[in-house]
Order: structure tokens, then C-alpha cells, then sequence
């Protein structure tokens, strides 16, 4: 079975971060012509500006819990507002994408999503953090 180099697999936020993921910071995402010169990146499916969302993810072990996840748009995307007493922003990505490549002989994923939001707290509770996709494919 072939699948084309830079593949994105739609994955359930839910399945990737189990335990949320919060926002850090937002900023533009930078390419280098063969002279040097940094040009902001384009995403070559869209042609629109690629951001990435900084974020830090609790779920993950060892010491690095910090990730990065690609959105491209025209302007830059705005986190979902702080919430008292929260170091950092609840953020859930929507349309969310990986894209498996090899570094150092590692099989490792670039994350993009469409875009961003505070997580639904009610809904949350409800479904005990998981989204539809993520309860339907568990009960199968």
C-alpha cells in the first residue's frame, strides 16, 4: 500500500490530547530560501499563511510537554480567552490533521488543525472530556 508523502490523517483532538492542551502563544511560521532569506511560510495546499500555535500538552511524558499545531489563514488566529485562576488558555483544535515524517530514524507527526476554540465546558462534563468521534469509536 502507497500513501503520497505529507498525507494528512484526520485525527479526534481527544485521541491526541486525552487530557486537553492549552495555548502559549501564537505566532507566524517562517520558511528560508536557498540564499538565507526567511519568507513566511505558505501552506501548499491552501496558499494561505501558516501559524503556529505553541502549546503545552499534560498528557505527555517525560520533560518535554511542549507541541506545536499548524493553522494556516489569512490573519493570525486569536486563543480562546484566559480563564481566572488558569496559568494557561484551554484551547480545542478543530479539523485536526497529522502528518507522519522520519527525523533521526524516528517516525514523528506535524499537527495542523483548522482552528481553535475554548472547549465546551457542558458538553465536556457530559461525555466525561470526550468528543463524539472518540465515544463512537470506543463503543465500537
Amino acid at each position: 500500500m502507497a500513501i503520497p508523502g505529507g498525507y494528512r490523517f484526520s485525527v479526534p483532538f481527544d485521541d491526541v490530547f486525552p487530557e486537553g492542551a492549552y495555548v502559549l502563544g501564537v505566532e507566524q511560521a517562517f520558511d528560508w530560501d536557498k540564499n538565507g532569506h526567511k519568507t513566511p511560510a505558505k501552506d501548499v495546499a491552501s496558499g494561505k499563511l501558516v501559524w503556529n500555535v505553541q502549546i503545552t500538552d499534560p498528557s505527555a511524558k517525560g520533560k518535554n510537554t511542549g507541541a506545536v499545531v499548524k493553522i494556516s489563514a489569512d490573519v493570525q488566529p486569536v486563543p480562546p480567552e484566559t480563564l481566572p485562576g488558569l496559568p494557561f488558555r484551554p484551547v480545542v483544535f478543530e479539523g485536526l490533521t497529522a502528518t507522519a515524517y522520519e527525523q533521526n530514524g524516528r517516525v514523528q507527526f506535524s499537527l495542523r488543525a483548522k482552528g481553535m476554540r475554548a472547549p465546551a465546558s457542558t458538553a465536556q462534563k457530559a461525555s466525561g472530556g470526550k468528543s463524539a468521534a472518540s465515544q463512537q469509536q470506543a463503543a465500537a
